[in-house]
């Protein structure tokens, strides 16, 4: 998967913003009837491109240890939340249907 994969995919549930507030190249997808985040597109502080996704506790956890390309998510509860770097490890369908289930977890 890349960026463009990504963004396409976040984009394609219903009620989705996608803003860049903290900086131009950090992507940030929420649900528009709740505002909450569940995608965040980055790469200028990593040295790839990643995607940090909200997840249950015990798969993070899993995920963490199972893949090199998965780490504790950037100024984010690291209970939940995981970065993902889109160049490991991690298959293309894993990366989906963890955007897709961290969308779910947090659509109202």
């Amino acid at each position: 998967m890349n960026v463009d994969d990504v963004r396409e995919l976040a984009l394609s549930f219903a009620g989705v913003s996608e803003s860049r507030p903290f900086a131009p190249d950090r992507v940030v997808f929420k649900t528009v009837a709740n505002n909450k985040v569940f995608a965040i597109l980055s790469g200028h502080e990593f040295p790839d491109d990643q995607v940090t996704v909200k997840a249950d506790p015990e798969r993070v956890t899993a995920l963490r240890h199972r893949f090199e390309a998965v780490h504790p998510a950037y100024k984010l509860n690291k209970r939940y939340w995981v970065n993902i770097s889109l160049a490991g490890d991690v298959p293309d369908e894993l990366i989906r249907e963890l955007i897709e289930d961290s969308h779910d977890l947090v659509a109202p």
